[in-house]
């Protein structure tokens, strides 16, 4: 009654209730817009504000180029190298695709051998463990030494890297599944590879993205690493041997080049999450 008043009193002001809901639903998705902006207008501005107080201490205090390059020498430089820049990315980002995929591939075969074989699970994954204990320095050896110091190497490293988190966060999703919901596939005798195709694997496809996107960025990185250990291309070989010549200012375009890789590969990630799990992204958003 007191809903059917206010329409009342809102129609005898000459005001129509169904225009003033769209005028309400039009100012929530401007405000919406607004906060949307907001999140990527501070962060923007954060970075404009470091730069500005990097240039005018290196302006102030007169840092020669070889000790701290200004914003604007390494803009320079990224500029006038960019070719070379961009020939040596090729083969970095060419190493981090092909370590990228077969680390995720073993993760993936693994997580889901071990979420069905306890016994495989406790024999095994203690030895996984242990084998991401050791530092990367200490395993590159023995890798060249069994494999040689090509390419080979270089992919198993990377998917050394990119192995581990991928295994975790899969073997959670496929783990964590509603109870109440197993038992429904349970009692109409549904087989395992249904409960898997059906249940585990859509309920493990956030876990798994929440993995691809940390592993996205760390095999840039380790391919990079590798690079420096033993490469003569790559983004890892520019920053080593600029380094070396002390070259500050194509050392910090090169480490540019690298973040710049690491965030495309994050947003791609983050892109084929939203496109291919869209019920994660509603649940976020639910919450």
């Amino acid at each position: 009654m007191k809903s059917l008043s206010t329409e009342n009193e809102i129609a005898a002001m000459g005001v129509d209730p169904a225009h003033r809901a769209s005028a309400t639903a039009g100012s929530r998705d401007r405000g919406d817009l607004w906060r949307g902006a907001l999140k990527w207008l501070i962060p923007a501005l954060v970075i404009v504000v470091l730069l500005s107080i990097w240039q005018l201490l290196v302006a102030v205090l007169h840092l020669k180029p070889y000790f701290i390059p200004s914003p604007t020498n390494i803009a320079s430089t990224f500029k006038d190298n960019f070719r070379e820049i961009l020939d040596n990315a090729v083969p970095t980002i060419g190493q981090a695709g092909l370590g990228f995929a077969v680390g995720n591939a073993a993760a993936v075969i693994m997580a889901v051998w071990f979420v069905h074989a306890a016994a495989a699970r406790r024999t095994f994954y203690p030895l996984v463990i242990f084998l991401q204990s050791i530092p990367l320095i200490a395993i590159f050896p023995i890798a060249i030494v069994t494999l040689g110091d090509g390419l080979t190497t270089k992919v198993v490293m990377i998917g050394l890297i990119t192995f581990f988190p991928t295994l975790v966060n899969l073997m959670r999703g496929l783990s964590t599944v509603d109870v109440n919901m197993l038992q429904l596939f349970q009692s109409v005798h549904a087989s395992r590879w249904k409960v898997f195709i059906k249940l585990r694997w859509p309920n493990a496809l956030p876990y798994l993205f929440a993995g691809l996107r940390i592993t996205a960025s760390v095999a840039l990185l380790g391919a990079v690493i590798v690079e420096w250990i033993g490469s003569d291309t790559g983004l890892g070989y520019l920053i080593i041997n600029s380094t070396y010549q002390f070259n500050t200012p194509f050392l910090f375009a090169s480490t540019f080049a690298t973040a710049i890789l690491v965030l495309i590969a994050f947003g791609a990630v983050v892109l084929a999450e939203r496109l291919l799990v869209p019920w994660a992204r509603a649940t976020d958003i639910a919450k």
